[in-house]
Order: structure tokens, then C-alpha cells, then sequence
């Protein structure tokens, strides 16, 4: 039955009556009652008005959701509930996996766990990542092609961990594979030990404490582990998308910055010589979380002690090929970004103009901007005079203005989100080319490739702005690849290989969403690209060109403005239906960060640093956004956006997942509260409905999820029948559906588990992994009758060499009684002659 705070609850029919031309029953549900009632008409008419039956008690628990008797949303529900209380938090949905976040310490992740599903077939084990994992490998293996294994779900439902623990298993499982190469330290490659260390580094500057989690991925990560024809990992290689600058300088409450902020100033606590280089003492205190503006908001994660993780970070990066020397470099960066955000700037009005203050000490015993000029080792003078002062270009002169004490704020935080994205991205090349090695032919000789893709999760909050708009753009872009995976191209298929007996499936298309967000030349992104452009735009104006082109009621006829939405107040702000939730942005603040701009003065200034670190990072900065505006095909009057550099990084990315067989890890995030083992039902059935669970196991169970093509079907499963004669000339197609039908017959007694097309044979969920079952069985059968006929060889072998040395040694024994038989009878002869001749000698005498 519906439940507003349950979601579903199961009840039983307690009463069933009829009265006139309408049916009423009472159901139970521990002493509550509920009443139903609906017209025989309407029942005959809609039979789904009835509550929907619950599976038997026998089927409560199991671990693949597409095998429910009765397959509908409170059964799905009830049965996730059920392993979840029973501490199970994986569950398959037909060719996904689903993963509840259990909010505690579980142990699923031993090493024995992950040597248990090395080399197994899904289904073999009780659901885990891990079999997630080796299928991919299988499938890289087998069919070679690469794979890509998408972990996606809201943030708090347990990505990150996810997808550090599959990079741990390809880089532990198969280390039988790695004998006899040189470059291995305790059990793994030094290639697969780097893999795993960029997972602290990465967290460390990339991940932050938010209200739903507290250590959120605040960018988009995708690893390619590069196999090498042994299928052992030869290289990898990181791409990151859309690092959330802003966090850098503003949190909300009860959240945090990056975490390196954090471990930097608690490990400085403990280690005040060095921290005192730093400016991170006052009075001969260690300056804590609380000193500094970029870190106020929230300090401590209960159980996270942020001076061991700054050592696990600093071991790390140690691995990955950042000496102690260019660490020392990184803790002053990130140290003069804590005094930058501490730069006190007054000014009355613009026309006095922003100045900084020279009592300003930033709670560090000197001048904060004293302190970060030092730390960075950039020219003092012009660093506080672009910082409170513009210079605009014309024909013929150059005009130096003042700037108003907010303009100056903005250049301010927009210096510390320049050098901290782009000390991120040194950090990233930095890492790529310990992964690819020395050669760039480790690169691109590189066999096959598995992807595991760690993406920000849709995003909702009470304020929602640029950040939270681009990672919902890129959840649908995900959401629209899911689609066109598992609904799309399957019921396509079905048709252009003329399977029977298939029934389309209805899903909700988010194709339209795209388009409103990224079409051209109306776009949300078009438009805004077209007034960050603009001298005098704004965010107000973008917000009013917004509804005035796709709010109802206006002359838009854009076919997309049906998902997008005018709120009832607030002029700068606007709505846009996603496939999951319906979102309001406020548009303050877009255009700037669209624009992602640094003065140019200021950059100069930063790019004439002391500092070798520095110069490095900007520099390499600057050729690879030379690169980034070669490939948009952008003028160099014209800068890409980052609305639009996000966009085409977006497009990279899925055209790499689209050439790949992918794998699906939805995770899902049980309750708000972060409680382990609590399950609020809503909350899963909401996400369940978002990300696409309920379909899938709707067309999983209607259609044909798993497929081989006839010529290796015919290869890999012609052992489940006899020798077959070679296909006539000019026939093969037909003599090739005949022989897998022959072989599908051989193997399944019942029929509708597969369907023979055109060029593929179609499998229903679970009966590939049978079949395969089935080969092995086969497989492991003639090798026991080979064993058994050599075995019998050998004993038949040895039995007749036994039985010629027995017949030779009694052969031998043989003669040699007959020879003793003999001499003794003569022996015994002789004497008698001699006693005869010995009495008659007597007689004689």
C-alpha cells in the first residue's frame, strides 16, 4: 500500500467485499487498517489501480532484482530494504549494480574478498563491485575491446570510495599475470602503486566536507588503466573536469574547504619551525583553521585526524614523483592562498577607491599581503596596485582607474581560485606523467584500456549557482549516454535484428533538457556565453534573455522550453526540469564565473614569480590552454568560457564512453542523516526513479540484456554439440542460425530464455553466465576423459612392464628350483650307486 512517509508498506488482505458495482478491501498491517476501494469498471479498465502483490517469502532477499516474481516499485523497494537490514549493500539490477551507502565500516574490501572474485563469473558471488570489475576485465580479455565502468549517484551515496576500491582491485587481483616482470615492489607494479597513491593526493585537493558528505569529490575524474597485451597494467592516465573553484572562497556553513587547507595547518600545529617559514604562527602559536577567512566556516571531521592524512598525502606524493623540495613549494603556495584570502580591502566609494590597509597584520604578526607577496615571490608594489586598480586598453592610450572596494574583493578571490586551479592541474599533468612513464610509447602502445569514471552526483541545494548548473549538465549528459545504452540502442537493435516476442519499454527521454541546456544557437549556454561577451552584461540581463526565451507564455518556440520554468519570485533566477529533480538557479554570479578571467596584469605579475614552482605551473597552464583554444577553434581575442571549455571536455568524454562497453554503479545514499544502516524509503525510491533502476529492470526482464555474435558464439559454444560439417558456400548466415539454435536447444530445455537475430545470438538476464556455465562443465568433461584415457594408458603401461618383470623373475626362479631339483637328484643318484656298491662290497667280503 502507498505510504506517504513509508513510501510502500506490505499489508495483507484482511477483507474483500462487494457492494453494488464497486469492490472494497480492508488490509492489515500490524493491527493499522487500510481501506481500498475502486469500481469494477474501472479495475477491468486499469488493473494497475489495484496495490500491487508482494513476491513470496522465498524470493525476499535475493541479490538480482529482475528475478522478482511480481516486478514493480514497492517490490523493488521492499527487496533492497530487506538486504540492506540484512547488512547487504550490493544488489544487481540487471546489467547494473546497485550500491547502498552503508554509512560504516564493512568487510567486503578484504584482500581475500578480492582474490575470491578474481577470475569468477558474475553471478558465481554474491553482488559486489568486485564482480563489477572483473567483468570488465573479462570483457577487455575476451572480447577485446575496452571497457568503462560509470559510478554515478547523488553526492553522499558513495562514489569516490566506489571507485577507489576498483582501482585497488585492478591493481591487487590478477598479480599472477605480472611474473617475470622487473618493476615490481610487494605484489604490485610500481605503474599499479602509483595508481593507487593518486587517490590521496587527489582527494586531498580536490575533495571537501559538504552538508551531505564528508568527503566529496568537488571535480569529475576519469582513469584509464592502460593494459598491456599480457593484460597486465602498463600505464594510466587522468582527466578531471570542472574543479569547483569557488569553494576555494566561499563555503556554505557546516562545510569545509579543500582538505589539504586543513592538513596543512593541523600538521603545521605539530611542526611549528616549519610552519613559522609558512606564516602559519602568531606568538609562538600555530595559526588554526579559524584564522584564516578561506577556512572559518567548519574545521573537524569527527574521527578524521587531518595531520596522519597530511602525511598520507605527503607519502603519496612522494610516490607519484613530487620530491620534498616541490612539496615545500606546494605548502608555501597553498599557505600564501590562506593569507591572500586574509587581505583586508576598504574603500568607501569607487571614486575614492579600494585600498589596502597597512595595519592589516591577517592575524599572521605581519601583513597578510606582505606575507603572500613573500610566500609566492612576486613583485609587492604591483601586486597591491593591481589589486585595487584596473587598466583599460584603447587605440591609442592605456587608462589606469580606481576600483570600487567589491570589484577589488572579486580580483582578490578570483587571484586565489586562478593559482589554486592551476596548481590543481600541475598537480594532475604531474601525476600523468609518473603514470605514462619516461616513454610516450608506453602511451601509445598501450593494448586496451579499462575507464573508471568518479563524477560529481546531481545536485540540489537550497542555493544553486554556476557549479551546481555544470554538474547537473554533466549528469545529464551521463543520464542521456545511460539512455541510450540501455534503452535506446537495445529496443534499435531488437528491431534491426528482427527479434520476436518484444514489447518497447516507455522511459523518460532527457534529450530535450540537453537541448535546452547546450543547444545552438539558443541555449542556456549559447546565451550565456553571448553576455559574458557583452561590456555591459550582466547577470540580471542573462537571467531576463533566459525567461524571455523559454518561460511559458513567451514567444519562444524553442521544442525544449518546456523544461525550464520562471520561479514565482526573484527576477535573477530560474528553473530548469532535470530527468531527476526540477532545480532553481540563481543567476548571480554566472557571468563571472563563466568568464574565469584573471586580469592580465595580475597574471604577468604572477608569471614573473621567483618562485620555479610557480612559473611552472603557470606556464604549463598557459601552453595547455593554448592547446584548449586551438582545439575550440577560438580566436585569441576571443577566450573560450568555461561554460564552453566544460561543454567540449564533456563531449570528449562521452565519445570515449560510447567507443567502450560499459558497466553501470548506481549509488544510492540511504538517508540524510549519515546513520549507518538507516534506510529512509522514500529518499531510495526518489533515486531509484531518477537514475534509471526501475526501467532498467523493466527492459531487462522484457528483452535481451546479454549478446555474442554468431561467428564467436558459434566459436566459444560449438563444444555443447558434435562436430559439425563445414557451411556451404554461399549459405553460411543461414547454416550459422541453425547451428546456434541447435546449440541453444542443446543447452536450454526451456524456450523464451534467448532469441537467435540476423548476426547476434540474444541471451534473457543471467543465461550467458548458464551457457558459459554450461561450456566450462563440457570443457571440464573431455579434459577428465583425455585425463581418464591417459591415466588408463599409464596403468595399462605400468601393469604390463609388472607384469613381464613377474613373468621374468618367476621364469627365472623357476629354472633355478629345476636346476637345484635336479642336482640334488643326481646328488641323491650318486649315493644311492654308492651305498650299492658299498653293500655289495660287504657282501663280498
Amino acid at each position: 500500500m502507498a505510504n506517504d512517509e513509508l513510501a510502500w508498506v506490505q499489508a495483507v488482505l484482511k477483507e474483500k467485499t462487494m457492494v453494488a458495482n464497486s469492490v472494497r478491501m480492508v488490509f492489515d498491517r500490524d493491527g493499522a487498517e487500510y481501506r481500498f476501494e475502486a469500481t469494477v469498471e474501472e479495475l477491468v479498465r486499469r488493473t494497475k489501480t489495484l496495490p500491487p502483490l508482494c513476491n513470496p517469502p522465498v524470493l525476499e532477499g535475493i541479490d538480482d532484482l529482475t528475478n522478482l516474481s511480481h516486478l514493480n516499485e514497492p517490490a523493488v523497494l521492499h527487496n533492497l530494504q530487506v538486504r540492506y537490514g540484512m547488512h547487504n549493500i550490493y544488489t544487481y539490477s540487471g546489467i547494473v549494480l546497485v550500491a547502498l551507502n552503508p554509512f560504516a565500516h564493512v568487510a567486503l574490501y578484504s584482500q581475500d574478498t578480492l582474490e575470491a572474485y578474481a577470475g569468477r563469473m558474475r553471478g558465481e558471488l554474491e553482488p559486489h563491485l568486485f564482480a563489477i570489475s572483473e567483468d570488465a576485465f573479462q570483457g577487455m580479455v575476451r572480447d577485446k575491446r575496452n571497457q568503462t565502468i560509470i559510478v554515478s549517484g547523488e553526492s553522499g551515496a558513495g562514489k569516490t570510495m566506489s571507485a577507489k576500491h576498483i582501482m585497488r582491485y585492478f591493481a591487487s587481483a590478477h598479480e599472477g599475470g605480472r611474473e617475470g616482470s622487473g618493476d615490481v615492489t610487494g605484489g604490485i607494479s610500481r605503474v599499479e602503486e602509483m595508481i593507487l597513491a593518486t587517490n590521496p593526493v587527489l582527494e586531498s585537493f580536490g575533495n571537501a566536507k559538504t552538508t551531505r558528505n564528508d568527503n566529496s569529490s568537488r571535480f569529475g575524474k576519469f582513469l584509464e588503466i592502460r593494459f598491456s597485451e599480457r593484460h597486465t597494467i602498463e600505464a594510466a592516465f587522468i582527466r578531471t573536469y570542472l574543479l569547483e573553484r569557488s569553494r576555494l572562497v566561499y563555503q556554505p556553513a557546516t562545510e569545509r574547504n579543500y582538505h589539504v587547507f586543513y592538513q596543512l595547518l593541523q600538521a603545521a600545529a605539530r611542526e611549528l619551525d616549519s610552519a613559522e617559514a609558512l606564516g602559519l604562527v602568531r606568538g609562538g602559536q600555530a595559526l588554526t583553521w579559524r584564522d584564516f577567512a578561506f577556512t572559518a566556516q567548519c574545521g573537524d571531521i569527527p574521527g578524521v585526524d587531518d595531520a596522519v592524512e597530511f602525511r598520507t598525502t605527503c607519502e603519496a606524493l612522494a610516490t607519484i614523483g613530487v620530491g620534498a623540495g616541490q612539496q615545500a613549494q606546494i605548502h608555501a603556495v597553498l599557505a600564501a592562498l590562506l593569507h591572500v584570502g586574509n587581505i583586508s580591502i576598504s574603500g568607501a566609494s569607487e571614486r575614492v577607491g579600494a585600498s589596502i590597509g597597512d595595519a592589516d597584520d591577517g592575524g599572521t604578526g605581519e601583513a597578510a599581503c606582505e606575507k603572500a607577496v613573500s610566500l609566492l615571490q612576486i613583485d609587492g608594489a604591483l601586486f597591491r596596485k593591481w589589486l585595487t586598480k584596473r587598466q583599460i586598453v584603447t587605440r591609442s592610450e592605456k587608462i589606469v582607474s580606481n576600483m570600487s572596494r567589491a570589484q577589488a574583493l572579486v580580483v582578490r578571490d578570483s587571484v586565489a581560485k586562478f593559482v589554486y586551479a592551476h596548481l590543481f592541474d600541475w598537480i594532475v599533468r604531474t601525476i600523468n606523467n609518473s603514470l605514462l612513464g619516461t616513454s610516450e610509447e608506453v602511451a601509445t602502445t598501450a593494448a586496451s584500456f579499462i575507464g573508471v569514471l568518479d563524477i560529481y552526483g546531481f545536485e540540489h541545494f537550497e542555493h544553486n549557482s554556476f557549479e551546481q548548473f555544470c554538474i547537473n549538465y554533466a549528469n545529464e549528459k551521463l543520464q542521456q549516454n545511460f539512455n541510450r545504452h540501455v534503452f535506446k540502442l537495445e529496443q534499435e537493435e531488437y528491431h534491426r535484428e528482427q527479434l520476436k516476442d518484444w514489447t518497447f519499454v516507455d522511459f523518460q527521454d532527457n534529450q530535450p533538457c540537453i537541448d535546452l541546456i547546450e543547444g545552438k544557437p539558443l541555449g542556456i549556454l549559447s546565451l550565456l556565453d553571448e553576455e559574458s561577451r557583452l561590456q555591459q552584461g550582466s547577470d540580471l540581463t542573462f537571467a531576463e534573455k533566459l525567461i524571455k526565451q523559454f518561460a511559458s507564455g513567451s514567444s519562444s518556440s524553442f521544442p525544449a522550453s518546456g523544461f525550464f520554468g520562471k520561479p514565482r519570485f526573484g527576477s535573477d533566477r530560474f528553473t530548469i526540469r532535470h530527468y531527476a529533480h526540477s532545480v532553481e538557479y540563481a543567476a548571480e554570479g554566472f557571468i563571472d564565473k563563466n568568464k574565469d578571467t584573471v586580469p592580465d596584469e595580475i597574471q604577468n605579475v604572477l608569471k614573473a614569480s621567483g618562485d620555479s614552482l610557480m612559473r611552472a605551473i603557470l606556464g604549463d597552464s598557459s601552453a595547455a590552454a593554448a592547446q584548449e583554444d586551438a582545439r575550440l577553434s577560438v580566436r585569441a581575442a576571443r577566450k573560450p568560457t568555461l561554460g564552453a571549455v566544460f561543454k567540449h571536455s564533456l563531449a570528449s568524454l562521452m565519445e570515449t564512453i560510447e567507443a567502450t562497453e560499459s558497466h553501470y554503479i548506481r549509488c544510492i545514499k540511504p538517508n540524510d542523516a549519515k546513520a549507518a544502516w538507516l534506510f529512509d524509503a522514500p529518499m531510495v525510491l526518489a533515486q531509484l526513479r531518477a537514475c534509471g533502476v526501475l526501467e532498467t529492470i523493466r527492459i531487462s526482464c522484457a528483452g535481451y540484456p546479454s549478446r555474442v555474435a554468431l561467428p564467436e558464439f558459434i566459436r566459444r559454444y560449438g563444444v555443447l554439440v558434435a562436430p559439425q560439417p563445414q557451411p556451404p558456400m554461399g549459405d553460411e548466415d543461414a547454416w550459422c542460425r541453425a547451428l546456434a539454435g541447435r546449440i541453444l536447444t542443446a543447452a536450454f530445455s526451456e524456450g523464451g530464455r534467448f532469441q537467435v537475430g540476423l548476426t547476434k545470438v540474444f541471451f534473457r538476464a543471467g543465461m550467458l553466465a548458464l551457457i558459459e556455465k554450461l561450456r566450462v562443465e563440457k570443457l571440464n568433461a573431455a579434459a577428465t576423459a583425455i585425463q581418464r584415457l591417459v591415466r588408463a594408458h599409464q596403468q595399462r603401461t605400468r601393469y604390463q612392464r609388472m607384469r613381464r618383470a613377474a613373468l621374468r623373475i618367476q621364469r627365472s626362479v623357476r629354472g633355478h628350483l629345476a636346476r637345484k631339483r635336479f642336482v640334488m637328484a643326481r646328488r641323491e643318484r650318486a649315493a644311492v650307486r654308492i651305498q650299492a656298491l658299498c653293500r655289495g662290497c660287504l657282501a663280498r667280503r
